[in-house]
């Protein structure tokens, strides 16, 4: 095992050197003046974000501090240790249920800065299954093989802030569904989801703990069925989950950090069941290395697993990328 987490983050790593190295060859002979730094002072928000969010995840979360950019995160939710690149991501959870494919995932949106703190976005979200498997065909749904997909637009309003010493982040956002599982099998058309992280310090240490909370709620076209319970094994369909995500960090230095999340406390409410009755999700974890390669490009080489069923072949690999331009 320890063998194999070894080669996983060997491998996570070259990702992040080839993602480095790609960045740095694109800029060699590009300057690297930002439009920010040649405005009058009165031309830019009012404030310095970064004096208030010094974490190197949440600023790039924050996104730009211009006044319009675009805003993406990336994601690769790879398959598992034995086979980090292969095309099947477990069920790392180790419990009943279909594995999935593994995927790249992408959510553009063009953000505007309303002041320092708060922004709003303008976005969707795209998706490729099997990505390092699939061929052009499948990836463009010639076949009717949906490969690849451009679905879900929505809007956010995000604002970082420091308030009682600790840096916060809160955003609230409405989502649109258009894929045909979402519409014609789930029978959902839309949600909304609202969140709230706060991040504290360690005095003298490098160590920051915090606490996220995730709030969601699903609009369905149809009435609750009787399968629509937590007893169905996971069949049903949930309405609202809530969850509440201890985390902690350790900057090794301005780059680089180690980052784990805690799932202990995850709930869904399934639409068939008693308003108070929810289903307790599997604790399940995250641990990876936080790469701030820029102020806005922040990478996140990652596994995720459940600490009871922490093996080889159930423990999945990916990696994630924040991305601001302009």
């Amino acid at each position: 095992m320890k063998t194999q987490i070894l080669s996983s983050l060997i491998l996570a790593g070259s990702l992040v050197v080839a993602t480095a190295h790609a960045e740095e060859s694109q800029s060699a002979n590009t300057s690297t003046v930002k439009v920010t730094d040649v405005q009058k002072k009165d031309e830019q928000a009012k404030g310095d974000l970064d004096q208030e969010i010094t974490n190197a995840k949440m600023r790039a979360e924050s996104g730009s501090k211009s006044k319009v950019s675009i805003a993406m995160d990336l994601t690769y939710n790879g398959g598992n240790l034995e086979d980090p690149f292969g095309p099947i991501r477990p069920n790392y959870a180790g419990v009943s249920g279909a594995d999935s494919n593994t995927s790249l995932s992408a959510d553009i949106a063009v953000a505007y800065r309303l002041s320092a703190r708060d922004s709003l976005r303008f976005g969707a979200g795209a998706n490729i299954d099997t990505p390092l498997q699939n061929n052009s065909e499948e990836a463009t749904n010639q076949n009717g093989n949906r490969k690849a997909s451009v679905s879900t637009p929505y809007v956010s309003w995000g604002r970082s802030f420091r308030a009682m010493n600790l840096q916060q982040s809160v955003s609230v956002g409405g989502y649109y569904y258009t894929t045909p599982y979402m519409t014609e099998v789930y029978k959902a058309n839309s949600s909304l989801s609202a969140s709230w992280t706060v991040l504290g310090e360690i005095p003298n240490t490098n160590w920051q703990p915090g606490l996220s909370l995730s709030l969601s709620y699903v609009f369905f076209d149809d009435g609750a069925n009787a399968g629509d319970t937590a007893s169905s094994g996971g069949a049903g369909r949930s309405d609202y989950s809530i969850g509440l995500f201890p985390f902690v960090e350790y900057a090794f230095n301005d780059m680089f950090s180690f980052r784990t999340v805690f799932r202990p406390s995850s709930f869904d409410h399934y639409r068939n069941d008693d308003a108070t009755t929810f289903d307790h999700n599997m604790w399940t974890q995250s641990v990876g290395l936080g790469i701030a390669v820029t102020r806005d490009l922040y990478l996140y080489p990652n596994f995720q697993f459940a600490p009871e069923y922490a093996q080889a072949d159930t423990t999945n690999v990916g990696i994630s990328a924040t991305i601001n331009m302009f």
